[in-house]
């Protein structure tokens, strides 16, 4: 008969990661709907009241057996342990309820929604929150880890007789890429600290360094190289290094280059200064962009300030979000430029799913928007100033794991007369259908196709083609857009490296 205990403990601190795309366009009119909701402030409240009450611990195994007076426990046959997301499996477990002490003599699995870690040998204290693993070998979102030992202790663990980790998935041949340190600290959900770094390509020792920092989201200390074709009057064929690098222990700023080298328009880079917080960033940027008129728009000196999704309340199911730019904006083919400021303000319903279900998501979001331009044009009036307000809704239909349909409605009349282009994207229609289908045939090969309708138009605006296949470490995207709007039509191929 199945046993079941219930304890009151402590969160394990345990490895978490963040995932990492292969590929996809810069554009955020192709972006796929994921399943995955991004408030991260709702994920925040729920972590705060685990802080003040501690999640309890259900144990389930075979057989159990307690002494009440001692408090020692031993726990034998499909010996399951949960708290919250986390799942510890494993065959015999051994502790004291009094001490605190658990442990697994002959070895576990630690399962958690981005994690899974196999070690031969495991010890943990739920008061002191310390432990030791021996043996360890796993996968964390992305990266493949392995050591031969490893302690938790204040919260992060410690890797400290050596360790490796890599992003290559290869079983059959050698790590396209793979890291080596003597120790490696990781804290949990935040950054993985290594000292001693050996950097290994395809099993050869390239360069060494003494310490590697890589966060597990934005701000990585990262090299990324990407080469590919884009179609255009001024794009062509491009090769693309994309450089960041942090500048303090803390990782919140970071310095960044895209070099980036079109056969037409020659070089076109982009480069700044980023300052990331958990409410807002800060930024200041020159950079190229490419507008919807097939003309390079280039920004200097402009700064921004960006406050990220907050929840309004508690007890209701809305964030807000704004940012704001300034900087030295001037169409590579005019002879003005001009200072452009903008200011936008949002709010946004948390992800409202349908019919009892997450397969059926309906996301909303209102805001306003205001666009102040320096230069004043023949007529020395403010025609070049405006506000929109602003309206997206999309459906989204998660038909199944490798099935995903959705359609959009976006409203933003905002139309700018000096600028087609805005830092964040003005809108290419002021009321826009848009329709989408992915398909994923497996962990390599996905296709495709989204729809851009002009409803103020009553007809079709562009249209889609995209196929990306994966390879161990390198992917090809292949694109074949049709642009009714203006009776075109262009191909666009990247190359891009990754677990980089």
């Amino acid at each position: 008969m199945k046993k079941n205990l219930i304890l009151t403990a402590c969160v394990l601190g345990v490895l978490h990661s963040t995932g990492f795309a292969a590929s996809g366009s810069d554009n955020e009119a192709y972006k796929v709907p994921t399943q995955k909701e991004t408030r991260t402030d709702k994920r925040a409240l729920k972590k705060e009241s685990v802080k003040n009450e501690p999640l309890p611990i259900v144990l389930n195994c075979d057989k159990a057996n307690y002494d009440q007076h001692t408090g020692d426990f031993v726990a034998n046959g499909n010996v399951r342990i949960v708290q919250g997301d986390e799942v510890i499996i494993t065959t015999v477990a051994k502790g004291n309820m009094k001490t605190g002490d658990i442990y697994f003599e002959e070895g576990g699995t630690l399962e958690e929604p981005n994690n899974k870690t196999d070690a031969e040998w495991a010890h943990y204290n739920f008061n002191s929150k310390a432990g030791e693993l021996k043996s360890i070998k796993g996968k964390s979102g992305p990266d493949f880890y392995e050591a031969p030992h490893a302690i938790l202790e204040d919260g992060k663990m410690i890797v400290d007789q050596g360790g490796s980790t890599s992003r290559c998935p290869a079983v059959d041949h050698t790590k396209c890429v793979s890291i080596e340190a003597k120790t490696i600290t990781v804290y949990p959900g935040e950054k993985i600290e290594a000292r001693n770094v050996k950097v290994f390509v395809k099993g050869k020792h390239i360069y060494s360094r003494d310490r590697w920092i890589n966060t597990f989201g934005d701000g990585e200390d990262k090299i990324m190289p990407r080469i590919g074709y884009e179609s255009g009057e001024d794009k062509g064929f491009y090769v693309k290094l994309e450089v960041e690098k942090s500048l303090f222990n803390d990782n919140k700023t970071n310095v960044f280059a895209d070099l980036v080298h079109y056969s037409k328009a020659g070089y076109k880079p982009t480069y700044g200064i980023v300052h990331d917080t958990r409410n807002f960033e800060l930024s200041l940027k020159s950079e190229w962009d490419y507008d919807t008129n097939d003309i390079w728009l280039k920004k200097e000196s402009e700064w921004g300030f960006r406050y990220k999704s907050k929840r309004i309340s508690s007890k209701l199911p809305l964030s807000y979000s704004g940012y704001l730019t300034h900087g030295l904006w001037s169409y590579e083919n005019q002879p003005y430029n001009s200072w452009h400021t903008e200011t936008a303000i949002f709010l946004t319903h948390d992800r409202i799913n349908l019919f009892n279900s997450k397969k059926t998501a309906l996301d909303l979001t209102i805001g306003r928007k205001w666009v102040r331009e320096s230069y004043k044009g023949a007529s020395g009036d403010d025609e070049n100033n405006s506000t929109s307000n602003i309206y997206h809704a999309t459906l989204t239909q998660f038909v199944s794991p490798k099935l995903t349909a959705w359609t959009g409605y976006y409203r933003e009349d905002l139309k700018n007369s000096l600028y087609d282009y805005g830092s964040y994207g003005l809108p290419d229609m002021a009321r826009e259908l848009r329709t989408g289908i992915s398909y994923t045939f497996d962990d390599r090969n996905s296709v495709s196709v989204i729809n851009r309708y002009d409803a103020g138009n009553s007809k079709s605006y562009e249209t889609s083609y995209r196929y990306i296949h994966r390879f161990c470490c390198w992917a090809v995207e292949v694109e074949y857009l049709t642009k009714n709007h203006n009776s075109s039509n262009e191909w666009n191929i990247k190359y891009n490296l990754l677990n980089w």
